[in-house]
């Protein structure tokens, strides 16, 4: 019988091992194949045995588990270290001709899958791709200034610096192994200091750089008020909420400030979504910054606080707030041009943006601003839906990270890195700067009177251009400039009566016995 027992345990053994042996194995092949897509004309590729046991890699390069050798030089490794809850394991491969990163992939993510997940994606592991061996990289929330400066996923930022950690490991075993130059250590996990910063406090800035941190626990020494209200969201569901903290004015009033003298406040979360609450609603109603909703602790996915607006939308209801911006100035809209989007763009290169397993033809707002002689950083860029949802963003947060897609599901409608479903204006109506306004005709023919007339089916001129923003006064001529750059002149008046057809992807204008075709845009000329 203990013959028996002795013989099953050894059996046991040994299959555990030939499953391992396989499992290793297979995991191999799987890197190798991966090794070999990122560097397409990479050789023989081997696994170091060993490489990773080297005292100095163990020591000052813990992340690092594997090294693979390609043409008998090391070019691959596997890094794995710790994020903000979870192992964060990645594959980084070298061109040693180069000496450049030939690109990475996120092999495992274990952190917060709807805010780390981005960091899975090719537009932020493309971030990596070409950049030199001989330099650690540094992690940016926002521009970056130097070539080895790369752009967080914003909402995280934790998960976005252990992929640098993996990264650097690599780039440290890599000097070390190929050059014979040590480099300084890198750990294999995040600092308690920085993700509890990011987890417990946010920044309140205001004009002249001037700025104060807040913490979780600062907020705790405020009066704390408590209502019962509810989040009406843009897909009209509504929510009874209890909302408890303290309240925006107060804190901004200890730190010697009046909020009532400000034009606006920007609130910015961690997740990259972005509302600014006008001066009316400012005087109009208590602005909450919510640690407990329905007599519980904001849960970790949304702290540090969440903003609450009793009586107002859900768009301004702001989760894991990391920064709010106050604005003296915002320059009033005195909207002169009203343009036909496909016209304006037709001489843009459209980039093919993949956005949750959809790749769609998409515009770089920055491109759009362009067309305009004239964007004024101290306004902002407005978006409207045909769901009546208007939304204002900043000029410099647009310019460069937002795109206008024009196909698929919702179109058109405004997407960027790490912008999730939800934030996004659908079926965008028109968009706007300070004096430039931009019109989708089909889309805006949903939200206004719809009139047949012979040429088809069309909407009155001036009231598309008044819900675009302009405003009209008796005297005001009109200058209609066809895609030709041929220009027609019309009175207001004579807007009432004229139509605008959309045709195609192109918009036509009947005014009277005049057809303008492909119209480019309409300019006011004031009296």
């Amino acid at each position: 019988m203990k013959k028996r027992n002795i013989y099953m345990i050894i059996l046991l053994v040994f299959l555990i091992v030939v499953s391992s042996a396989l499992w290793f194995m297979n995991d191999t092949r799987k890197e190798k194949v991966m090794i070999k897509d990122i560097l397409p004309q990479a050789g023989a590729i081997k696994l170091i045995d060993g490489a990773s046991g080297d005292p100095v890699i163990q020591k000052d390069f813990p992340a690092i588990e594997k090294i693979y050798s390609i043409d008998d030089k090391p070019s691959a490794f596997i890094a794995s270290g710790t994020g903000y809850e979870g192992t964060i394991k990645a594959l980084i491969v070298m061109d040693n001709e180069q000496r450049k990163i030939a690109g990475i992939r996120i092999l495992e993510q274990g952190d917060t899958p709807l805010y780390a997940d981005g960091i899975k994606e090719s537009w932020f592991t493309d971030r990596f791709e070409g950049l030199g061996l001989l330099e650690y990289l540094n992690r940016v929330v926002l521009d970056p200034q130097k070539p080895t400066d790369i752009v967080q996923v914003t909402g995280a930022s934790v998960s976005s610096q252990a992929v640098l950690n993996n990264v650097n490991s690599a780039i440290g075993a890599w000097n070390y192994l190929e050059t014979n130059v040590k480099k300084d250590p890198v750990e294999n996990f995040i600092s308690q200091e920085m993700w509890e910063k990011d987890e417990n406090s946010f920044m309140i800035s205001w004009p002249d750089d001037n700025s104060v941190r807040i913490t979780t626990e600062d907020l705790a020494q405020y009066p704390q008020v408590t209502t019962e209200t509810i989040l009406q969201k843009t897909t009209g569901v509504k929510i009874d909420t209890r909302a408890s903290g303290p309240l925006l004015k107060d804190i901004l009033k200890k730190k010697g400030i009046d909020i009532d003298s400000y034009e606006a406040v920007g609130i910015t979360g961690r997740d990259n979504y972005y509302a600014m609450i006008s001066k009316d609603i400012i005087q109009s109603r208590d602005i909450i910054l919510a640690t407990m909703l329905d007599d519980k602790e904001i849960p970790r996915e949304e702290k540090p606080v969440r903003i609450v607006v009793p009586d107002e939308m859900g768009v301004y209801w702001v989760k894991m707030v990391n920064k709010i911006e106050l604005y003296t100035h915002i320059s009033p809209k005195d909207i002169q041009r009203v343009y036909i989007f496909d016209a304006l763009v037709r001489n843009i290169e459209p980039y093919y943006y993949e956005y949750y397993g959809s790749k769609d033809k998409s515009y770089l707002v920055g491109k759009i601003l362009s067309k305009f002689d004239y964007v004024d950083q101290n306004g902002f860029f407005t978006m409207a839906g045909s769901d009546g949802l208007i939304k204002n963003e900043t000029i410099s947060m647009v310019r460069d990270r937002y795109y206008i897609k024009t196909e698929g599901q919702n179109a058109p409608m405004n997407i960027g890195p790490a912008f999730k479903l939800g934030m996004n204006v659908k079926e965008m109506s028109h968009f706007s700067t300070t004096t430039d306004a931009v019109i989708f005709p089909g889309v805006m023919m949903k939200i206004i009177d719809e009139e047949t007339i012979p040429q088809g089916k069309a909407m009155r001129l001036r009231a598309a251009l008044e819900e675009a923003g302009m405003v009209l006064e008796n005297g005001d001529k009109l200058v209609l400039t066809d895609m030709n750059g041929k220009e027609y002149r019309i009175s207001s008046s004579e807007a009432k009566n004229a139509y605008l057809l959309p045709s195609g992807n192109k918009a036509d204008v009947i005014a009277g016995d005049m057809t303008i075709k492909d119209m480019l845009r309409i300019s006011k000329i004031q009296n």
